[in-house]
């Protein structure tokens, strides 16, 4: 896909992204490579990441940095060689993030906070270290990847939930305070596709009912990059993606007896197991 909004918009076509080893990050470090932008990408897992970059198409410069997204002082100094090498940063993508699930009751108070601080705190650092940066060049793109979980709280899906409504609420905020500053803010807001979220998930049991909705799943992540880039470069704050997405939001908002009765129908059967 050719990035004509986005490429027209910032000349200069330089990225950061997060979470860029794998899955829906390594789609958008591909889609901008195909596009000619100059990447900085960075992951937890280097050799992941360092594989991902050795597949890229592109003629530009791409920078690897090794990065667990919930470490403050560590985000800071990637921060900081970014714009070592680079004087401005066009697009940044905040994409880290892990997903898990089980009842409340049973979820370890460890892997709460671990949630909240790689998906909700890994994205606010993304936006604390940046916003400032974007401020002073005047115009900038950033994109923080939330879930359709954010708004749809399932049963067994707290921590995952709550870590996705605030990278949303977050996003909303930062979209009205930057906007008259030429600086766009969008949240993607996804359902299953094929990524690796679950691969460190504690519960078989919602892993296996991840792994089930993924491979199921007629979307894959070069689609939902696409679509997130092409919506974000037109100005849309969120990007309900894909089809189910939308379906699901509908009947949050204007059907919610009928999503009440579904969710309790999945607690009966979470409390038999």
């Amino acid at each position: 896909m050719n990035l004509k909004i986005l490429n027209a918009l910032f000349p200069n076509k330089t990225a950061f992204v997060t979470g860029a080893g794998s899955g829906l990050g390594a789609a958008f470090a591909k889609l901008l490579a195909k596009n000619n932008w100059t990447l900085h990408l960075s992951d937890i897992n280097e050799k992941a990441l360092e594989n991902v970059i050795q597949n890229l198409n592109t003629n530009e410069k791409v920078f690897q940095y090794s990065l667990n997204v919930s470490d403050k002082n560590q985000f800071e100094n990637v921060v900081q060689k970014v714009y070592e090498k680079s004087e401005t940063v066009d697009v940044v993508i905040n994409n880290a993030g892990i997903g898990d699930g089980l009842l409340f009751k049973d979820y370890p108070i460890e892997k709460w906070e671990k949630m909240i601080e790689v998906n909700l705190m890994g994205t606010y650092y993304g936006c604390h270290f940046f916003v400032p940066r974007l401020l002073k060049q005047k115009k900038g793109v950033l994109l923080n990847v939330g879930s359709s979980a954010g708004f749809m709280n399932a049963p067994g899906m707290s921590a995952y939930s709550v870590s996705k409504a605030a990278v949303f609420s977050l996003s909303e905020s930062l979209y009205h305070e930057l906007k008259l500053n030429n600086i766009h803010v969008s949240v993607l807001t996804p359902t299953f596709f094929k990524t690796n979220i679950m691969e460190n998930a504690s519960s078989k049991m919602f892993k296996g009912f991840a792994e089930k909705q993924m491979k199921h799943s007629t979307t894959n992540a070069d689609e939902v990059a696409a679509i997130a880039l092409e919506k974000a470069s037109e100005g849309k704050f969120q990007i309900i993606y894909p089809r189910d997405a939308k379906t699901k939001f509908f009947y949050k908002k204007w059907l919610p007896k009928l999503v009440e009765k579904q969710y309790q129908k999945m607690m009966s059967r979470l409390s038999n197991r």
